[in-house]
This record gives structure tokens, C-alpha cells and sequence, in this order.
């Protein structure tokens, strides 16, 4: 689906195209690209034009526009649906914690990615402080937190295999 989806998005930005460079802006293998082509042909949601020789012109079908559509749709969907675990798992664990987060030392150390935009939006929304770190920040420094009582955030296995064995930091991915 997703890789369907991924084909289908190149070949309505670019109809004069090759498996080749499909291959390479979808991050897809070369044979992969050739079945999901011929597949979505037979589908009806695209149909192949030669041009000349070795010139191939990809059209997408209203079949095929509506394909992507609905694959677009799925995947918002889906998306949506994990960033609500993801601030549900972080309500449910500040919940266990109660009233001593507010002593806390909250610190989300891991990538600045998509997980991290949407743990210091919720944590912003209920007005929780927090600290950003990763393993190239050399400000980390947990064991001197003013009260001794802090959470550690992590959501990649890389960053909390990273951490000193004695600190306790939580995988929020592990707790949806």
C-alpha cells in the first residue's frame, strides 16, 4: 500500500519518467518497481504509453487518481491515529506520576524528528517543563537534577541503549 502509494505519488508529478529514476526517489528496488508497475497496469490505474524505443510515458487513470486519493486518505488516517497513542501513552504516564511531574525533571532525549514535535507539543500544552537532549548534546547531565526526581523520554531503542545502565528513561513507543 505504502509503496503503491509512494509509485503512484512520482508518476503524477512526472509522467515522462523511468523505472530507474522511480527506483531511485521512492527508495524502492528496481524489480520492485517493474511488478508494482505492471501490477497497477493490470489494476487499471495506470496506463503506458511508448513514446519511442526506450521512452515510456506513465498516465495515471481517474482510477488510478482515485487510487491515490483513498491511499493518501489511509495513510493521514493512520498518522492521526499514532499521534494520538503517542499523547495518550505520555497522558497515561504523567498520570502514574500525579502531582510529583510537576517536580520533575522532564527530559526528551532523543532525534529531533516528527516523535519529538509531537511530545513537546503535548508537554507544552499542559504547560510541563521540559528539556531537549540527544547524544550529541553535551549539556546532558541527568544525575544532577535539582530534586533527584526526573523522567527520561527516549523513543528510539538507539537513545535508551545509549544512556548510563543506572538511569531510568522510559520508550514511550514501548508503552502504545
Amino acid at each position: 500500500m505504502e509503496h503503491e502509494y509512494k509509485v503512484l505519488n512520482h508518476l503524477q508529478e512526472n509522467e515522462i519518467t523511468t523505472q530507474r529514476k522511480i527506483s531511485r526517489r521512492t527508495g524502492l528496488s528496481l524489480g520492485a518497481v517493474n511488478l508494482l508497475l505492471k501490477k497497477m497496469g493490470r489494476k487499471g490505474l495506470i496506463k503506458v504509453e511508448k513514446l519511442n524505443a526506450r521512452t515510456v510515458r506513465y498516465i495515471l487513470t481517474p482510477k488510478g487518481l482515485q487510487e491515490k486519493s483513498r491511499l493518501t486518505y489511509q495513510y493521514i488516517r493512520k498518522s492521526y491515529e499514532q499521534i494520538l497513542k503517542i499523547n495518550q501513552a505520555l497522558d497515561n504516564l504523567l498520570a502514574e506520576w500525579g502531582p510529583d511531574i510537576n517536580g520533575a525533571a522532564v527530559i526528551l532525549y532523543g532525534p529531533k524528528d516528527e516523535i519529538q514535535e509531537i511530545l513537546t507539543r503535548h508537554l507544552s500544552h499542559k504547560d510541563i517543563a521540559y528539556t531537549l537532549c540527544s547524544e550529541q548534546s553535551h549539556s546532558f547531565n541527568p544525575g544532577q537534577s535539582a530534586s533527584g526526581n526526573q523522567l527520561i523520554l527516549v523513543w528510539r531503542e538507539e537513545e535508551e541503549t545509549a544512556l548510563d545502565e543506572n538511569l531510568k528513561a522510559v520508550n514511550i513507543i514501548n508503552l502504545l
